[in-house]
């Protein structure tokens, strides 16, 4: 048995299960003895809460494991696992969000693209696009606006649903992937065009069976063969995008070539970004605890630690807290505000 790891986590989603996930599977599949505690040694760090810098002013070798389109902040943290390819010495892991959910991810190289005419013929819809919001400069909704000019894309998210009913899909109960197996395209856009940020999105067009219309970083083509899938960013414009999803949809035996490509540029890249995670993890806990730290715990980062740390009347710093604060002072300097 290796050491005991005294972990908790902070900012983690609702429905997060600390006693199963990425970090703690890994420890315990090393044979660590991983202790939750209320004074724990090692604080997982996320972005969700109210204050998502509720870490802050605790003394814990902090690790931000985040899937979500923020840049980690090395002031406030020791290591990351974070979607984006940051190079700082060992303290980052590029870990893209297109490996969620797992289990599609782990089963992607093995996916058999040998599909035939009559699986094209098959196909019960000509488009799908399901978001929750819009994105970006109203990327997602301008587009998917100017594909229906075309043809009816199918809607059934909550944003833009255009089904009978407001009838939407799930991805937690496999309904996601069943309606986009019965599309030809799907269309996938990123809610933020950020380098090196590529989610799940694409990831679930291949494997349901569709081909992914995406718009977002340009890393996608170095994880998916781009002879795989419409990627609307490297076109001059989306008229141009559209020319060629028109020419797929009119041409079955193009689009069946399509649909046969290669999902992955490297089939061993999963096996790989496992195999490096499970080292990087383990590089971190197998240190001594002293010597696990890599934030500065002194001067100015220490300034910026507290400063987040602390709060206004025992509520968090959000944005309305910190103008509050700002007038509040204005007031005083005026004479008009309350006095301490």
């Amino acid at each position: 048995m290796k050491k005991t790891i005294k972990l908790n986590y902070s900012g983690v989603q609702n429905g997060f299960d600390i006693k199963q996930n990425l970090i703690y599977d890994i420890l315990v599949l090393n044979g660590y003895d991983v202790e939750i505690s209320n004074e724990p040694e090692y604080l997982i760090c996320d972005v969700f809460g109210e204050n998502p810098y509720e870490y802050c002013g605790t003394p814990q070798v902090r690790i931000m494991y985040s899937g979500e389109n923020i840049i980690p902040d090395f002031n406030l943290i020791d290591y990351s696992i974070c979607p984006y390819p940051i190079a700082f010495g060992d303290r980052n892991f590029h870990l893209p969000t297109c490996v969620w959910p797992r289990s599609h991810w782990i089963a992607l190289p093995e996916k058999s693209r040998d599909y035939t005419m009559e699986f094209v013929k098959n196909k019960t819809f000509f488009a799908n696009f399901i978001c929750s919001h819009e994105s970006e400069y109203n990327i997602r909704g301008d587009f998917f606006k100017q594909l229906c000019q075309y043809r009816r894309v199918e809607s059934p998210g909550s944003y833009l649903n255009n089904m009978p009913g407001g009838e939407t899909v799930n991805w937690k109960d496999d309904s996601k992937t069943d309606f986009q197996r019965k599309c030809k395209f799907t269309l996938c856009f990123e809610s933020t065009l950020h380098e090196g940020f590529v989610t799940e999105k694409i990831m679930d067009a291949f494997y349901a069976d569709t081909i992914p219309v995406y718009y977002g970083s340009s890393a996608a083509a170095q994880i998916f063969n781009r002879d795989a899938f419409i990627n609307v960013a490297e076109y001059d414009s989306f008229e141009a995008a559209i020319e060629r999803i028109k020419e797929l949809d009119q041409d079955d035996e193009k689009y069946l070539a399509m649909l046969r490509q290669p999902i992955l540029v490297d089939p061993e890249y999963p096996a790989k970004l496992e195999s490096a995670l499970n080292e990087y993890v383990c590089h971190i806990f197998d240190q001594p605890l002293e010597k696990a730290y890599r934030r500065s715990r002194v001067f100015h980062p220490k300034r910026c630690d507290d400063y987040l740390a602390s709060s206004v009347d025992g509520e968090s710093l959000t944005a309305r807290n910190l103008l509050c604060r700002l007038a509040e002072k204005l007031l005083r300097k005026i004479g008009l505000g309350k006095k301490n």
